[in-house]
């Protein structure tokens, strides 16, 4: 073949609107990522592990609060707008109200666990001023309309100039030595922000006034995505609940160490995610138009390359964990390295976790994300408890670790609907471990 038509291959994959999607989420990531480094580590340098344990902490809570707001179905609303694009503006006002009417709900929780765990006032005050990442979090509805539409790109410019501003804050507060409180407060002005520029972009060529809310509408949803609700606020849960055990359990400054080794890891949480999502769109469509055999490969594929990239990373890192620690966070944060070998390859079931997502999605299986989870969840607090008394934040990396596998992988051999997704995804392991590259 002429070398030509393989450029002209070349240039056809790369103006794919998949393809431009997942380079702009890419860049999305990417961009925090250098911020992070140089803004968000540098506050963790001198906020010191309790008080950036401290931080943590209430940043969890509202991650939970988040995900409970969303209530979990990203997914599956892109999935109906994409299947259903004349309702569009039903399924989003929809979306968007019913998100709207759990935010008195979360508030009155996140004051009630403050409360019973009789916190000091300093903790409401951190949490008021990270509030408005919970608040304003309805509008998101806005992001899954632009991923429907493979422009994520509008999303990506928005939400980084919001980011943007927040790190200039920052690096202003750092410079004027100011308190942990400050920094909360950079954090909310930073979502606001983001937020006011998505708006400006969706505005510009839709309108949210076009939104129109309907009780069926909202009925179906609940009743049709009830599953990834459940499931996908059973995986924030035990994402950030071992910050919370550890808070509780081991003092700040362990949770301080956990934080920055898990920040480590959140850098390349951006791949499945970002991979997953503009890929979702393609696999409904083949799904739909071609064979069985063809749908099946592509699901295959996508998996053995989840396979490829999360075992690739987590051995680089696990190799040059003392010098990532103490090169981004300093010697105050040396105990964080031993944390991040054992949480780093939490990435390989969380990889093949987000790709089971889609499969799941499309095989309409969504209800067993539930017991999947479930089982993840369960497992993950009994490990808790019974590791980090014991080993501090590493107990809690090892039950994440643990956890995840158990959840994303060996639990989809305990249902027969699910098994044939756990055989796709032991043999992508098996095919890295056996060095057997498949095309």
């Amino acid at each position: 073949m002429p070398f030509t038509v393989y450029v002209d291959k070349i240039r056809a994959r790369m103006h794919s609107p998949v393809l431009l999607n997942i380079l702009w989420l890419s860049f999305d990531k990417a961009s925090r990522l250098l911020i992070g480094m140089v803004v968000g580590i540098w506050v963790a340098r001198y906020l010191g592990p309790s008080q950036w344990g401290e931080l943590n902490y209430s940043l969890a809570i509202i991650s939970i609060l988040v995900a409970i707001a969303n209530l979990g179905m990203d997914g599956f609303l892109v999935k109906e707008i994409v299947s259903s694009p004349d309702k569009r503006n039903e399924i989003l006002g929809t979306a968007f109200i019913t998100r709207l009417i759990l935010i008195p709900l979360g508030l009155i929780a996140a004051a009630l666990y403050l409360y019973l765990l009789d916190s000091p006032v300093n903790s409401y005050y951190i949490l008021a001023l990270l509030s408005p990442s919970f608040l304003i979090a309805p509008l998101d509805v806005i992001d899954l309309d632009f991923q429907s539409r493979l422009q994520s790109k509008l999303t990506v410019v928005s939400k980084n100039l919001g980011y943007f501003v927040g790190a200039a804050i920052k690096v202003y507060f750092l410079y004027s030595q100011k308190s942990l409180l400050w920094f909360a407060a950079a954090v909310g002005i930073e979502t606001v922000f983001s937020y006011l520029f998505l708006v400006f972009n969706y505005q510009r060529k839709q309108s949210i006034l076009r939104w129109s809310f309907s009780k069926s509408r909202a009925g179906e949803l609940l009743r049709a995505g009830w599953p990834f609700m459940i499931s996908n606020i059973a995986v924030i849960l035990y994402m950030r609940v071992d910050q919370l055990m550890i808070g509780s359990l081991a003092g700040k400054v362990e949770l301080g160490l956990f934080s920055s080794a898990v920040k480590v890891t959140d850098i390349f949480v951006f791949i499945p995610i970002a991979v997953s999502g503009s890929y979702l769109s393609t696999l409904v469509k083949v799904k739909k138009e071609a064979s069985d055999v063809i749908f099946i490969e592509k699901i295959h594929h996508f998996f053995v390359w989840m396979a490829r990239l999360s075992i690739l990373i987590a051995v680089s890192v696990s190799f040059f964990s003392s010098q990532i620690v103490e090169i981004l966070y300093g010697s105050q944060y040396s105990g964080a390295s031993a944390i991040l070998i054992v949480h780093i390859w939490a990435l390989v079931p969380m990889f093949l976790g987000v790709a089971a997502g889609q499969y799941l999605v499309i095989e309409n299986l969504q209800q067993y994300n539930v017991y999947k989870t479930g089982i993840g969840l369960l497992l993950n607090v009994l490990l808790n408890l019974l590791l980090i008394p014991k080993m501090g934040a590493l107990g809690a990396a090892t039950a994440t670790l643990v956890s995840y596998y158990v959840s994303a992988i060996f639990s989809n051999f305990l249902f027969p609907a699910t098994r044939k997704l756990f055989m796709h995804q032991v043999r992508s392991i098996k095919m890295i471990l056996a060095f057997k590259w498949q095309r």
